[in-house]
């Protein structure tokens, strides 16, 4: 067995590649989801492996992060070199560069794939299901929904404007225009749960909306490219009627509402499945060129940064709306007037 001291850097200040885990404490196993494979551990010792990870972001040494733990530094470094055998610890790498392509298209399709997953196992539209939320929360991220599929064509729009002229291009902008005006589905829906078109055009959207669309900017600037990856994140793989079905009656026992009443919101992801939109990625691999290590490690961070929008918007919905306390629905501007 090595010793601390035998170790290269990468492993005395360890930093992870991403790791997802799935832990049921009441299970015997847990499910670790790396871009490599998908692994099951004992929940014990997932448990205690999230006691340390907090602190494997390549600052802290392995004594550090045993100390900050309250794990042996024996078991933090068999910990680390167990998992640097499933390729979950980075190595030595290079600042600058080039990458494969091939690599690139590869490891963007699974990480996509990862994010999507997590993204539909935190959706608020879970709670719903659950009836753990008052009615009012559905109709706010109804209302939240409206807004982002209001901007999100103009987002799309925004890269095909930063696009060279070409096949990338053509594609980004058919993409905004199969895009464009699907926010009269939600309308729709919203009106049959008491809240007319004029009461949501008028409100405002959440800050956590509002970034999707500043993050989704920002990062098709850099690599109008990025929305093919976006739309693998973000875009319904399939239209399972059985599921759908299962939600509208659930919506039906937990809050009273007539399972017609999603139907429009259903014809739009109905639409969005037929036009091929989760598969966007897929068809037009080719058409992702990037190769620039710097510019792959802003185009991955701002990817997540998208990832942990939704996942902000979730929060600050459930804040919102769980017990409004005189707060507005739907969520009013601020006028000069107002003040």
């Amino acid at each position: 067995m090595q010793t601390v001291s035998d170790l290269p850097r990468h492993l005395t200040h360890p930093r992870l590649r991403e790791n997802v885990w799935h832990i049921d404490p009441s299970a015997e196993q847990a499910l670790l989801i790396t871009s490599e494979d998908n692994y099951e551990v004992p929940t014990e010792e997932a448990l205690n492996f999230l006691k340390m990870r907090s602190y494997c972001n390549g600052h802290h040494s392995l004594e550090q992060i045993a100390e900050r733990s309250g794990m042996s530094v024996e078991k933090v470094r068999d910990v680390i070199q167990s998992l640097d055998q499933i390729q979950v610890v980075r190595g030595a790498e290079e600042e600058d560069g080039q990458v494969d392509v091939t690599v690139v298209r590869e490891k963007f399709k699974k990480i996509c794939d990862i994010w999507a997953g997590e993204l539909q196992a935190g959706y608020i539209g879970n709670d719903f299901v659950r009836g753990e939320l008052p009615k009012e929360a559905l109709i706010g991220w109804l209302l939240e929904m409206y807004h982002y599929i209001s901007d999100f064509p103009y987002a799309i729009q925004h890269a095909a404007d930063h696009a060279e002229e070409g096949e990338l291009k053509k594609v980004l902008t058919r993409y905004a225009n199969e895009e464009m005006n699907h926010d009269v589905f939600v309308l729709r829906t919203l009106e049959k749960l008491g809240v007319s078109e004029a009461e949501a055009r008028a409100s405002t959207p959440m800050l956590s909306t509002r970034m999707i669309g500043f993050t989704m900017r920002e990062l098709y600037e850099i690599e109008p490219s990025t929305v093919l990856m976006v739309a693998a994140m973000l875009e319904a793989q399939e239209f399972n009627e059985a599921a759908i079905g299962h939600f509208k009656q659930k919506l039906s026992d937990f809050y009273g509402i007539d399972p017609a009443a999603f139907k429009p919101y259903f014809d739009h992801q109905e639409i969005d499945v037929g036009l091929g939109h989760a598969e966007l990625l897929n068809d037009n691999l080719a058409l992702i060129e990037v190769t620039d290590l710097k510019k792959l490690n802003v185009i991955t961070n701002k990817l997540h940064d998208i990832k942990h929008a939704f996942d902000l918007q979730g929060v600050e919905i459930r804040q919102y709306y769980q017990s409004l306390d005189g707060k507005y629905i739907p969520r009013q501007p601020v006028d000069f007037a107002a003040i």
